[in-house]
């Protein structure tokens, strides 16, 4: 089933870097032991409480990085951003979607914050010259149900955007057009501090920069899960991987089966887009292993490889892990063979 909305992931893609270190004395934390609190911006409540287009106008002048990287707009073109933008702010039926994001269900504890600061205060004390990154929150109506641009994440080491409409999750009013139902999974408003996590992760997690293997992706997407569920662990893996709790439990009852499938079918060390796209792509299902396997199954091998990876080298940090781009490596050191913890 096809459900409505425009879906931009940039960790879909697979970015991957080194975490380059900011100078800027300000904005870094230099003292492990400090607790750091987030500076956030909510500009959806600015917006809603403008009464005028130049008042909108003013306040995109004023976050010009908004301007230009959420709404991917020049600023040339900044004023008919301004008037779409008190145009849709007026409409009732945005109201009241606005109105629910603010119920304790959704956005109105603000638990995402909290979750993505302690995630922050444990990254300090692995990275001590992170910067502390700018939060700016946005609420559109998925641009205006596409009359300008919009998306959902903008995550650099100094700046994190985020549009909350798109993580309204199932039970949002609205839901924006061209997403699937296994991509609303992850965008629960539980999984926010989550995802923005993810794509976080690419700015550490070390990735080979030539020939890459199935088995390189698949361990590149099992160490940003890892990161993830290692700084906020109280994520629920369906929200973090995008499955039910049905298909959760399957996956992990018939892990050997699925182990089987890469071994047998000789894919760890393909490197073709074709075979990837299949394995750690975005699809509803992997029918090549069966037909109730869920989607992107290679990025959850690529999390339970890591997994027993870290637990037979428990001395290892999580910033040794992130720097490691030895997938092979991993995998031997790991001992997986297609059996869970309890049956080795």
């Amino acid at each position: 089933m096809k459900i409505k909305i425009i879906f931009i992931g940039v960790f879909l893609i697979g970015l991957a870097g080194i975490f380059s270190c900011n100078e800027n004395k300000k904005n870094t934390i230099e003292n492990p032991e400090v607790k750091i609190k987030l500076d956030v911006f909510h500009l959806e409540e600015e917006f809603f409480a403008a009464k005028s287009v130049e008042r909108i106008d003013s306040i995109l002048f004023e976050n010009s990085d908004v301007l230009e990287l959420y709404f991917n707009t020049p600023k040339a073109q900044r004023k008919s951003l301004a008037n779409a933008l008190f145009n849709i702010y007026q409409n009732k039926d945005f109201k009241d979607f606005y109105s629910q994001s603010k119920q304790k269900d959704f956005f109105g504890t603000n638990q995402w914050q909290i979750q993505l600061e302690n995630a922050f205060n444990k990254l300090v004390q692995l990275y001590p010259n992170i910067p502390a990154p700018t939060i700016k929150t946005v609420f559109t109506g998925f641009g205006g149900a596409g009359q300008f641009p919009a998306q959902h994440l903008v995550v650099s080491d100094t700046l994190i955007i985020i549009g909350l409409d798109y993580f309204m999750g199932s039970k949002g009013k609205y839901i924006a057009p061209e997403l699937y139902d296994y991509q609303v999974k992850r965008l629960e408003p539980n999984g926010l501090a989550g995802q923005i996590l993810l794509q976080y992760s690419s700015l550490v997690n070390k990735h080979q920069d030539a020939n890459r293997t199935l088995l390189s992706d698949i361990i590149w997407y099992g160490k940003a899960l890892y990161f993830t569920k290692n700084l906020i662990p109280e994520i629920p893996d369906s929200t973090l991987f995008g499955y039910t709790s049905k298909e959760l439990s399957e996956v992990n009852q018939f892990q050997n089966q699925i182990w089987e499938h890469f071994i047998g079918n000789s894919l760890l060390y393909k490197s073709d887009s074709y075979t990837k796209t299949k394995y750690v792509g975005e699809r509803p299902k992997t029918p090549e292993i069966g037909p109730s396997c869920p989607g992107s199954i290679g990025r959850w091998l690529g999390y339970t490889i890591v997994d027993h990876y870290q637990k037979n080298n428990t001395g290892k940090k999580l910033s040794d892990l992130m720097k490691m781009d030895d997938a092979q490596k991993i995998l031997q050191e790991s001992g997986y063979r297609g059996k869970s913890e309890e049956n080795k």
